[in-house]
């Protein structure tokens, strides 16, 4: 980035029907929610419990804002009624510098385009804005409603990968997910405005 102020996501990222923010500690208890939901973590390693999901908001969220400006885990809210449905994220890979592409939605709202509406403008947000080069991300590889929605999202899948770092070491290989910045734009660029 050229020296000016990092943007944030959380300071209102918007899509048609959706817009992010940042997490505070007031939305402990709906973490613990959306990460004590079996079918919601089902592809995700298993429920975790409320101390796990407080260490989780203290330290992947709250302390990664700053420390990793303009990146982050964002609570997405619908527009028309500031439900907040889950997550959205752009952050590194545990152990890695992969910067990745994610989602974490509460069950009642799959299947509407949510994640992947979103997840095209933080595409959007993580090349245009950031200026990231290349952009990743993972899912369990049987978990193919997920892995549709980074295919649609603009994100073709590379093959499989194994991850060494311990919050990672019961997943076994899972399906990755890349692309550079001048592949996503040349495909993307001409629709920016409507993403």
């Amino acid at each position: 980035m050229s020296g000016a102020a990092v943007p944030d996501a959380g300071d209102g990222l918007a899509s048609p029907r959706l817009v992010l923010r940042r997490f505070t500690p007031a939305d402990l208890s709906l973490l613990i929610e959306l990460n004590s939901d079996p079918e919601v973590m089902r592809y995700l390693g298993g429920v975790i419990t409320p101390r796990q999901t407080a260490a989780m908001l203290e330290g992947r969220i709250l302390e990664y804002y700053r420390a990793n400006p303009g990146l982050g885990v964002w609570a997405t809210v619908r527009r028309e009624d500031g439900e907040c449905i889950g997550f959205h994220q752009l952050n590194h890979i545990y152990g890695e510098s992969w910067i990745q592409l994610g989602y974490r939605l509460f069950a009642r709202y799959w299947g509407q385009g949510y994640a992947t509406e979103m997840s095209l403008a933080l595409l959007r947000y993580g090349y245009t804005q950031l200026e990231l080069p290349c952009i990743g991300a993972m899912t369990a590889l049987d978990n193919r409603s997920s892995q549709q929605v980074l295919l649609k999202a603009g994100l073709p899948r590379r093959g499989e990968r194994n991850f060494s770092h311990p919050a990672y070491a019961n997943w076994g290989p899972l399906a990755w997910f890349e692309r550079s910045a001048p592949e996503w734009l040349a495909e993307y660029s001409p629709n920016l405005a409507a993403i």
